[in-house]
């Protein structure tokens, strides 16, 4: 189910909004959107709304507001794609799974298409994720662009992550917290071994920044600054949850160091110069867009042009806690095991679940860490 992704809330358009939303109309997934332009276009209605929420449209639910035409739906009722005809002559596309909701409105006028796309967000909308839930949107590259899909996942805060994090590691992840729309420096860069803790760092800063920042987790990063720019740019233009115009977008690229490698000119193309470009060139300019990359390479591996003063905005090198404070880390979890060497908190987890992590080397790690793939399935 792919979804134009730079559509704005309540936009009302006297065309259809990008022609590329209905190409490829052969695939079941497409057959709503297939229907509803091709009668649109048969009727010739000249106005389109446009509002994109979270909530959630069951099938029941949408039949209380016009004639369904055609109706698709996973047998949780949960992703519904729906065309529906309402008695006063207008047509209703609804795209929607995952607590988010995509509505279109083709009506003769405006004020008939503003009027139905405000009164299915009144029935449709749900409020807010409670504090401990942020939303996210996942992103891998489709046919003919980005491809969206979201999930709320849970989200601490940072205090009661804090002491998963080296004194000097906590200070800099407070001061980045802290942060609220950058003047300068858009580009965040999060180095360590693998096991560190910065995903669930992420998730505490993507719930600190959720009231003036959206997260946006890249699944394929290297696909994302290649094939013509489609893709990028949908995500760069992308504004569905968008409450003001104010509102900035942090990219995440987790273990990405790749592109950002010495040698990425020559191993990933010109995909360092485009991530450079949203940074602090005119591909960025207006865009309100942060790009948060993770990676395990040390820092001599990484081109410097990536850590230029200006550019950075935050550079953290995530390392095992000393051994004072991964002893604290147990005590305070009641574990009366100790260690007698800097441990990463995967280690301290594992042993926190049972999974004994020994010194010669034979470790049993957790096998869940990394942002993405710590989501619920």
């Amino acid at each position: 189910m792919e979804r134009m992704t730079n559509s704005t809330n309540a936009l009302l358009r006297s065309a259809f909004p990008r022609a590329r939303r209905a190409t490829h109309i052969s695939t079941p997934e497409s057959l709503p959107r297939g229907l509803f332009v091709a009668e649109l276009l048969r009727l010739g209605l000249p106005h389109i709304g446009q509002d994109e929420f979270r909530g959630r449209a069951p099938a029941a639910k949408l039949a209380v507001h016009g004639r369904p035409v055609l109706v698709r739906a996973d047998p949780s009722d949960e992703v519904v794609e729906a065309f529906l005809r309402l008695e006063t002559g207008e047509l209703v596309l609804v795209d929607a799974g995952y607590g988010h909701v995509c509505v279109e409105v083709a009506a003769r006028t405006r004020a008939a298409a503003d009027a139905i796309a405000k009164a299915l967000r009144t029935a449709l909308a749900i409020t807010r994720p409670a504090p401990t839930r942020v939303s996210v949107a996942f992103w891998m590259r489709g046919r003919n662009g980005g491809h969206v899909r979201h999930r709320e996942i849970e989200a601490p805060s940072f205090t009661e992550v804090e002491d998963n994090y080296t004194a000097v590691v906590r200070a800099a992840l407070q001061r980045l917290l802290a942060v609220r729309g950058p003047e300068r420096g858009r580009l965040i860069l999060w180095r360590g071994e693998p096991g560190t803790g910065k995903s669930h760092a992420l998730r505490a800063l993507a719930r600190e920044w959720a009231p003036w920042c959206s997260t946006h987790f890249i699944l394929d990063p290297r696909e994302l600054f290649g094939h013509g720019g489609t893709y990028l740019l949908d995500v760069l233009t992308w504004d569905g949850d968008r409450d003001g115009e104010d509102r900035w977008r942090l990219v995440v690229l987790e273990d990405a160091g790749e592109l950002i490698a010495a040698d990425a000119r020559v191993a990933a193309g010109q995909a360092l110069s485009s991530l450079l470009n949203v940074a602090d060139g005119l591909l960025g300019q207006g865009t309100r867009t942060l790009v948060l990359i993770t990676t395990n390479e040390p820092v001599r591996r990484l081109h410097p042009a990536t850590r230029r003063p200006g550019r950075c905005l935050c550079d953290i090198e995530f390392a095992p806690l000393s051994v004072d404070e991964a002893n604290a880390w147990l005590a305070a979890r009641g574990h009366e095991r100790r260690v007698t060497r800097p441990t990463p908190l995967a280690e301290l987890f594992a042993q926190d679940g049972g999974v004994l992590a020994t010194d010669d080397g034979d470790r049993r790690l957790a096998t869940s860490f990394g942002f993405a793939r710590s989501l619920p399935q």
